[in-house]
């Protein structure tokens, strides 16, 4: 199964029947991020492949700035560092690879994520971001229809707090281990991370959960006289 069949078919699964998936061969909660991870606002979904970093507190002093252009040079100095991580995203080497941005901050509250680098990040393809720490212009990316899980709610940035430890790397985010390449799906539900050498395991039985739920809410359905709706799928008798 080559990944875009994979993505495909796990995206026709909630993360309900994946994680049974997971169950069923003997990943218990090997996956399961933290219930404190959780999406930026309700409804939303997504699939793809890990991209790691991690991202490691700091106590290095910073400039006292007496102008703007002065606090903007040392804010992009900083920042040089700390988004090193983004710099091949930016230049498109990852645009057509289905990338969750996973990154591990400890749960520290920095705002790693806003609505700036949402934008510059769905520009260039990726689909969504997973964090152990602080996403910040929170009301912006909702309206800019940015896909966000994390553990902390902040408006702090990250200068002066946070520094690079590293890019496509084993971290642990939010109680998981993730290793590059790891399908990462998440939901209103929360965070599941599936080892990309096993994927196709848990999909032959999600697909069976799934369907086997299906058939058992549509005869609820029936007897309580609720109209079908999507969760149902297309093919129940």
């Amino acid at each position: 199964m080559n990944d875009k069949e994979l993505l495909e078919k796990i995206c026709s699964c909630r993360l309900a029947d994946l994680a049974d998936g997971m169950d069923a061969i003997g990943l218990v909660n090997i996956g399961s991020m933290s219930p404190l991870m959780r999406p930026i606002r309700p409804g939303i979904s997504m699939v793809g492949f890990a991209y790691t970093v991690k991202l490691i507190p700091t106590q290095k002093n910073v400039k006292v700035c007496k102008t703007f252009e002065e606090y903007t040079e040392e804010l992009n100095r900083w920042c040089s560092d700390t988004y090193s991580f983004f710099v091949p995203i930016a230049e498109g080497k990852y645009k057509d690879k289905d990338i969750v941005i996973v990154i591990d901050m400890g749960g520290y509250p920095g705002g790693v994520w806003g609505s700036e680098i949402a934008l510059n990040a769905m520009k260039n393809g990726v689909v969504g971001a997973v964090i152990d720490g602080g996403c910040r212009d929170s009301y912006e990316c909702n309206l800019e229809g940015a896909k966000v899980w994390c553990t902390v709610r902040t408006f702090n940035h990250v200068y002066g707090r946070v520094i690079n430890g590293g890019v496509n790397i084993p971290i642990r985010c939010a109680g998981v281990t993730v290793n590059p390449g790891d399908i990462v799906c998440a939901d209103d539900d929360g965070v599941l991370v599936i080892p990309r050498d096993r994927a196709e395991e848990v999909v032959e039985f999600a697909l069976k959960v799934r369907k086997s739920d299906q058939k058992v809410r549509a005869k609820h359905y029936k007897d309580i006289g609720l109209p079908y709706d999507e969760t149902l799928g297309d093919d129940i008798e």
